[in-house]
């Protein structure tokens, strides 16, 4: 996505973090694609940031409705069931790593309402861009994602630089796919 059309998306939008966001407002949001999101945003989202477990970035639009949202943390990523091939390649080191320190985009979502927009990719950008910063203070390979296995948003990870796992291990614990960024 261009500046210009981060800039022109942002006339309309806001991005703030949860913790700036009136609770009731959290229940503006809604997707159908996925109502893990929709559950995340309305019950789980205040509980993890208080816990120190995710950071919660919500857009708002000038309505004062949530369009869309991201979660980012940290996340150990478990090399069982790996080969030793794939694990040296995703470590950079060695073949016996057991397990890999990567960013985690926990949640990535857009309202139902407002699917039509590039909201995605202006959100991805964001999420990029505050692990970006992060980066720069502890270090770290990659940046996963557990993709729901849905043509639409499998092709929106992988047109953005997203590789799905190693296949013994790529299917995570809730039915996701597990897809990773090489930073």
């Amino acid at each position: 996505m261009t500046e210009t059309e981060k800039e022109a998306l942002y006339a309309t939008f806001e991005l703030l973090p949860l913790r700036e966001v009136e609770s009731s407002l959290l229940d503006t949001f809604n997707c159908e694609i996925n109502s893990d999101l929709t559950n995340f945003i309305h019950s789980i989202a205040h509980d993890f940031e208080t816990r120190q477990i995710a950071r919660t970035f919500v857009l708002v639009n000038n309505k004062n409705e949530v369009v869309g949202y991201f979660t980012i943390s940290m996340k150990s990523l478990s090399t069982n069931g790996m080969s030793k091939t794939s694990i040296k390649k995703i470590d950079g080191i060695s073949n016996s790593r057991v397990c890999i320190h990567s960013f985690l985009i926990g949640q990535l979502g857009i309202s139902d309402n407002y699917a039509e927009y590039k909201l995605g990719t202006l959100l991805l950008d964001d999420a990029f861009s505050k692990i970006e910063r992060a980066h720069d203070l502890v270090a770290g390979r990659y940046i996963l994602v557990d993709a729901i296995n849905h043509e639409k948003v499998l092709s929106f990870y992988t047109e953005n630089g997203f590789a799905l796992l190693d296949t013994n291990v790529e299917e995570s614990e809730n039915g996701s796919l597990r897809m990773i960024y090489k930073i």
